[in-house]
């Protein structure tokens, strides 16, 4: 008796199991989002003590982007723990604009945190204001050298 008892739960659980198989096309049932394109645009040259506009142009699949939420993150080289959040307001046509005034020469980091239904992306630009300390030059001379020789793996 027992053995016919195991033998019908066995074929029952293999039931249940083979109802559970994995389909091929689950992948296709989930909503594919689009990458957000981001241009993080920064003034030709910065100056101190000026009102300078930093604006973010934003595209999804060649189409401008209304419906975002962008602000801008600002800190100074080393300095991450004092960094400043300025949100960025709408111009229309997919650009967010912000406005933000440099008290000191160096090295900054500008990050565009932006938001959409369906993204999160941030990424960050260096700006030098001013007249940055050699310190800081070097700093950015091996970023730069860094990010132009980290593909050469053999």
């Amino acid at each position: 008796m027992k053995k016919a008892f195991h033998f019908y739960a066995v074929g029952i659980l293999l039931l249940f199991l083979s109802a559970c198989a994995v389909d091929d096309n689950t992948a296709n049932l989930y909503k594919k989002s689009k990458p957000l394109e981001i241009d993080l645009i920064l003034p030709k040259s910065t100056s101190l003590d000026k009102e300078q506009m930093i604006k973010i142009k934003l595209t999804q699949e060649g189409e401008k982007v209304e419906d975002a939420a962008a602000q801008l993150e600002i800190w100074k080289r080393d300095n991450h723990e004092d960094h400043e959040v300025i949100k960025a307001k709408s111009e229309g046509n997919g650009i967010y604009a912000a406005e933000k005034m440099f008290n000191d020469d160096g090295l900054y980091y500008i990050r565009a945190e932006v938001r959409t239904s369906d993204s999160h992306v941030m990424p960050t630009k260096q700006v030098i204001v001013g007249n940055p300390t050699e310190e800081e030059l070097n700093s950015l001379q091996q970023k730069t050298e860094q990010l132009q020789g980290g593909h050469d793996h053999h």
